[in-house]
């Protein structure tokens, strides 16, 4: 009477195992679908931002170089003409001899200097007498209602007119609460007056005119 009840027993285990290798089985091939299909999704989602990247990225560099456009416009408002110029001093990223009728108003120097919040880009303005005519700021990340009133124009004005080199305190006021931003751009403006002399006076560029 006891080989029955062994044989059952054994059949039990024979069941138990078997459904257990099919539910691994199951598992195993879950995790394999899932797996693909997250593969799929992102593959996806990386092809369809590299195209969106690739059709927005020359919209973004148009859009930025009309922005720089409109600031040069902004403070030399006589200007006709912008000559964009290849040799840079450091820690300048763009530089623009500024005309109006062939005659010279000065010249124009994109900046970049770190701010609270990051990099800035600035266009500064200088006359031929080595003066800010203006400054405007193209760009920038700082914190709003603190770090951003530096981009006022009633801050930057008091720029106007002056020659470097410049420091706070002295001749150029500090926002409350906004010393990182403020410092940035009077860097960016000391980096573009700093270009004056590196670049036209040494070269006669201002004295002569532009050719």
């Amino acid at each position: 009477m006891a080989k029955p009840e062994k044989n059952q027993t054994e059949n039990n285990a024979v069941g138990t195992n078997g459904r257990q290798e099919a539910a691994d089985g199951f598992d195993m091939k879950f995790i394999g679908i899932i797996t693909l299909k997250l593969f799929l999704i992102c593959t996806i989602t990386a092809s369809l931002l590299a195209g969106v990247n690739a059709l927005t990225a020359d919209r973004i560099a148009e859009n930025l170089e009309l922005e720089k456009t409109n600031a040069i416009a902004a403070i030399f408002p006589n200007a006709d003409e912008n000559q964009k110029l290849e040799t840079l001093p450091e820690g300048v990223a763009g530089l623009y001899l500024v005309l109006s009728d062939g005659d010279l108003l000065g010249y124009a120097a994109e900046v970049t200097p770190l701010g609270f919040g990051g990099d800035m880009n600035i266009m500064v303005g200088v006359n031929a007498d080595g003066t800010v005519a203006g400054i405007k700021i193209v760009s920038h990340s700082e914190t709003p209602g603190l770090g951003n009133r530096v981009e006022d124009a009633d801050y930057l004005s008091q720029y106007t007119g002056k020659s470097g080199p410049l420091t706070l305190g002295d001749r150029i006021d500090a926002i409350t609460g906004s010393t990182v931003s403020s410092k940035a751009v009077l860097d960016g403006v000391n980096t573009a007056l700093d270009a004056y002399s590196s670049i036209f006076t040494e070269n006669d560029v201002i004295a002569g005119g532009a050719e």
